[in-house]
């Protein structure tokens, strides 16, 4: 069971919560006490994360970053897909159910005519009194009608049994394409937050058995994952000033130059409302560096029309900040620091790249 607390350990969760989810532009409905519940328990450290991200500097949450949350964090696959499955896997229970007892009781009718039908064949073996008075030739019909029948019956079998096999061949691309979605973020096309984590957690899984010689050493931390954070910087005065579909707009926008930049074994993401990284399993800081700067410039260049009655936006900038994973070190300390990197891109100035290396953190 997913939550376990008791009524009273319940109720201070309700009441940390709440007073949080007044003050965010989303409505007070379940799927935003999820979110909040989740995060005031402290069971869910990704979506605490992500959640404080997105709201720092006073932002507040709304319904659409409220319910990607919920999406990357909280649900695993929404109740539609989830019913969908649920039930094409009872059809296929109930066919092949049905199926099996059909077959049954045909077998067992079968066997019992095939008995008596040997049995009269073998006529001196059967009391007078107790034989048909068919021929042998009348029984020996018999046999092939009632083995026909059983073959007719076997051969409905095979086609609901194989009607089952398709079913279930689509219920597992169903599933196939609910797992791959439940890894997309949803406006941008890019991977979300949920599949961002997974490939950092396998990135630092790699760096735990690193070869202990100094010059294998040296040689892995040169090409060793590299981590780009990149944040809008004034997004909500974006989504203020032109609406929150202008703001999606200019996610997509930046979304696509994401994807330009990055190069084939990389792994670009959205990770917040307004934050993008972009994970690259092996590079060195200067390669990371430079395509944080070329993204960080791609973006600074482009210019974006609200409207067709408006004149085009002045610039849209981002700060950017780029660091190097070492051996043995955890996925939450590897992803802090990026984020220290970011911020004090932030606070100096901000449309610039800072990088922030083990050594000088």
């Amino acid at each position: 069971m997913r939550y376990q607390d008791s009524m009273a350990r319940s109720a201070e969760h309700l009441r940390a919560a709440l007073p949080q989810m007044t003050r965010q532009r989303a409505a007070l409905h379940p799927i935003s006490y999820a979110v909040w519940y989740e995060h005031v328990s402290g069971i869910n450290p990704a979506l605490s994360h992500a959640l404080q991200t997105l709201t720092r500097d006073e932002r507040c949450l709304d319904e659409a970053q409220t319910l990607q949350l919920y999406q990357d964090h909280v649900s695993d696959f929404n109740a539609r897909t989830a019913q969908n499955i649920g039930d094409g896997l009872n059809r296929v229970l109930d066919t092949l159910s049905a199926s099996a007892s059909l077959a049954g009781q045909q077998t067992a009718g079968f066997e019992a005519s095939l008995q008596r039908w040997v049995e009269e064949l073998l006529v001196d073996a059967v009391p007078a009194a107790e034989r048909s008075g068919q021929t042998p030739g009348q029984i020996v019909q018999q046999l092939l009608v009632g083995t026909q029948d059983i073959r007719a019956t076997l051969q409905t079998l095979q086609e609901r049994l194989d009607g089952s096999q398709n079913e279930l061949r689509l219920l597992r691309e169903e599933v196939r394409r609910a797992r791959a979605d439940a890894l997309v973020d949803s406006l941008t096309g890019l991977a979300n937050r949920r599949a961002f984590e997974q490939e950092l957690s396998l990135c630092a899984a790699s760096r735990t058995g690193l070869r202990t010689q100094h010059e294998d050493r040296r040689a892995e931390d040169a090409q060793a994952p590299c981590l780009v954070l990149g944040d809008i910087d004034f997004f909500k005065r974006v989504n203020d000033s032109f609406g929150h579909l202008f703001g999606d707009h200019v996610l997509r926008a930046v979304a696509q130059t994401l994807k330009q930049v990055a190069r084939g074994d990389s792994l670009p993401a959205r990770v917040g409302g307004e934050e993008f990284a972009l994970l690259l399993p092996h590079a060195s800081l200067a390669q990371a560096q430079g395509l944080a700067e070329q993204m960080r410039a791609s973006v600074a260049a482009s210019r974006i029309r609200p409207a067709q009655a408006q004149p085009s936006l002045e610039r849209i900038t981002m700060s950017m900040g780029v660091t190097q994973m070492t051996p043995g070190e955890s996925a939450n300390d590897f992803f802090e620091r990026a984020d220290r990197a970011l911020y004090a891109s932030k606070r100096c100035g901000r449309n610039c790249v800072t990088v922030l290396s083990a050594e000088a953190a």
